[in-house]
């Protein structure tokens, strides 16, 4: 099994679900150390581990919501919810894909660079904002239609590379007065039809045969970010019950300037700063969690 497929495995399976942004990730980690391109299929075995994760993680609930479809009930309330706030993201994410793959590439489009920093960036910014005015009283249980739709909409900024689906539907719930942990699962509720679309939309371009891969190191690849994505989102779940979203504010700060350093090529000074922030999300999570 290649070493980097390991690696990325890990990558996927941390920033899918913490609100740090994975594409800002995946562009920087193979700049700097060199990741091999395994293909488009490779990817859709990596985004299929972190559906599984979510699916596996939380099925409990989603055989719960199965049942309410039938018997109805508080369950089938909040399903309709969930289902609500997934279309705007949903609809739009059709028709805006191919301006996001320019954006997303900033080897061959130099300016999105500077949509990818403005994404990551800004939402560091909203992160301090919120937790400063956000009431984050209410439950999950305490949500209307009003309150799906905001979500909704505020998940749209995640279409745009350095924002993170994550981090922008855990902002949208906490804006909407949930409390933090309750807008971080229904963040997690959120993410299983938005990745479950990314996952069929780009097997729809494998069948078509524009790509194709190593089926060994695709099942290894979504294996890995199985395993790391069931533990990240145990890890955030536990995290956010008495910490704040600050630490990855300031973990955006750090990467935003890693990720200047490296597109204007100073790769050694972007691998140190790189490092830092690492070191620094890793031990303030840790201290956080006691």
């Amino acid at each position: 099994m290649n070493f980097w497929v390991i690696i990325l495995g890990i990558v996927q399976g941390i920033t899918e679900f913490l609100p740090i942004s994975s594409t800002a990730h995946l562009i920087l980690i193979p700049y700097l150390v060199k990741i091999p391109d395994f293909g488009l299929s490779f990817g859709v075995g990596l985004h299929l581990g972190t559906l599984l994760a979510v699916f596996f993680y939380f099925i409990k609930d989603w055989w719960e919501f199965l049942v309410s479809i039938f018997i109805g009930g508080e369950k089938r309330r909040i399903l309709g919810l969930i289902i609500l706030a997934t279309l705007p993201a949903g609809v739009l994410g059709v028709f805006l894909d191919p301006l996001v793959e320019k954006i997303s590439q900033p080897q061959v489009y130099p300016f999105s660079i500077w949509i990818i920093l403005l994404g990551v960036i800004s939402f560091g910014i909203v992160f301090l904002i919120l937790e400063k005015i956000s009431k984050k009283n209410l439950e999950i249980k305490d949500m209307d239609v009003k309150r799906a739709l905001i979500i909704g909409f505020w998940q749209v900024f995640s279409l745009f590379p350095g924002v993170s689906r994550s981090g922008s539907t855990i902002s949208g719930g906490m804006f909407t007065g949930l409390r933090r942990d309750e807008a971080t699962k229904f963040s997690f509720y959120l993410s299983l039809p938005i990745i479950g679309g990314a996952v069929f939309f780009k097997l729809f371009h494998v069948i078509k045969g524009e790509n194709s891969g190593n089926l060994s190191l695709i099942l290894w690849g979504a294996l890995v970010s199985f395993i790391v994505g069931i533990l990240t989102i145990h890890l955030l779940l536990n995290y956010v019950k008495k910490s704040s979203l600050k630490v990855f504010s300031y973990y955006r700060f750090i990467l935003a300037l890693s990720i200047l350093f490296a597109y204007f090529g100073f790769q050694i000074p972007s691998l140190i700063i790189f490092g830092v922030a690492i070191i620094y999300l890793v031990f303030s999570m840790a201290k956080a969690g006691g």
